[in-house]
């Protein structure tokens, strides 16, 4: 029996109108567990991060540090509540549309983004995603390190993780494979993929995009 055809989306300004680690981070200062110095430090990452060129080791340690030493159980207490009150209103109903036409059509669904494992878990299950790749978290003796589990999802990393989900949930290849995300960050995987689809895409995304022929689809935000 034939594997169904797989669906993978990108998370932040794909799904959701905006980005869920810079999002949380602004939730964090406004709780008080980070200073407002943060948000400073906050605007320059994600710029980096719209213009290809964030360094993750750098930005895992900023978006870590306040959760060192917790549980899964105390993150969750923080990230739970942050996931209602600031994700909910985020997401984009035109994407998830796009999602439902796929499950009608039977295929699987894999949720993969860049942003770290604690945010993106309890995201996907309020989307009723159940196949999940983000950027792991190291945990020692159940709590927090602050350091990421390598490859990070982020770029050749997170080709890198599809293509060992791909091997382990038994495909063969990328045939057949959909694609949708609006960062040039996630250029490997584009290219890798049978059908890649740019949501909404960064500048450099989307000149890439039309040169090549490739899909660009301009979802409403709202």
């Amino acid at each position: 029996m034939s594997k169904p055809d797989l669906a993978i989306f990108d998370l932040d300004n794909t799904i959701l109108n905006g980005d869920s680690d810079y999002s949380m981070i602004n939730y964090l200062i406004d709780i008080n567990l980070l200073d407002k110095v943060a948000k400073l430090k906050n605007d320059e990452f994600i710029k980096d991060y719209q213009q290809g060129q964030l360094d993750l080791n750098q930005y895992t340690n900023f978006a870590l540090k306040p959760y060192i030493g917790m549980t899964r159980k105390e993150v969750n207490e923080v990230i739970l509540p942050f996931v209602e009150k600031i994700i909910e209103p985020m997401i984009n109903i035109f994407a998830l549309k796009l999602l439902h036409e796929h499950y009608e059509k039977g295929h699987e669904i894999l949720l993969a983004s860049a942003t770290n494992e604690l945010i993106v878990k309890p995201i996907a299950k309020r989307l009723e995603i159940k196949n999940v790749i983000a950027t792991k978290v190291e945990f020692k003796n159940n709590k927090c390190t602050g350091e990421f589990i390598p490859p990070s999802a982020l770029g050749e990393g997170k080709l890198k993780l599809v293509e060992s989900w791909i091997k382990d949930n038994k495909y063969k290849n990328f045939k057949g494979v959909t694609f949708y995300s609006d960062s040039i960050n996630d250029l490997p995987l584009m290219e890798a993929v049978e059908f890649p689809k740019a949501v909404n895409p960064d500048a450099k995304l989307e000149k890439i995009s039309i040169e090549r022929g490739w899909q660009v689809i301009k979802l409403p935000i709202i």
